[in-house]
């Protein structure tokens, strides 16, 4: 009966102990998902780390402080306008409306706004 016991306990500790790093693991998948959108759609332009691709600039024919995220005007942007900058596009930037959902949208959003803000 004891060993029974033992065997309980130590299930549900295994489980208490799942849930919890389930629970952490879920609570930073937004910034994840928000990186890999931002690798997947924006580093071509903006680079990796949001400092722009120079190159790119240069084909695009734009300045390449406007493919920086991580300085100047991109800064001081308010995420919701940068949410409708993603969404909607803007001069060489193309609209990701049918190409992300609004909650992609948002966590590239925060991810963009954690690397400003990270600076």
């Amino acid at each position: 009966m004891k060993q029974h016991f033992r065997e309980i306990v130590a299930f549900l500790s295994l489980l208490i102990s799942l849930a919890l790093f389930t629970s952490t693991y879920a609570f930073g998948a937004d910034v994840s998902a928000g990186q890999k959108l931002f690798e997947a759609k924006c580093t071509q332009c903006h680079g990796k780390d949001a400092k722009g691709n120079v190159k790119m600039a240069k084909v695009l024919k734009v300045d390449a402080a406007n493919v920086n995220l991580t300085e100047g005007e991109a800064v001081t942007t308010k995420a919701e306008d940068l949410a409708s900058i993603v969404t909607k596009g803007k001069n060489k930037m193309p609209s990701f409306k049918a190409k992300l959902t609004a909650e992609q949208i948002q966590q590239l959003v925060t991810y963009v706004k954690g690397l400003q803000g990270a600076k």
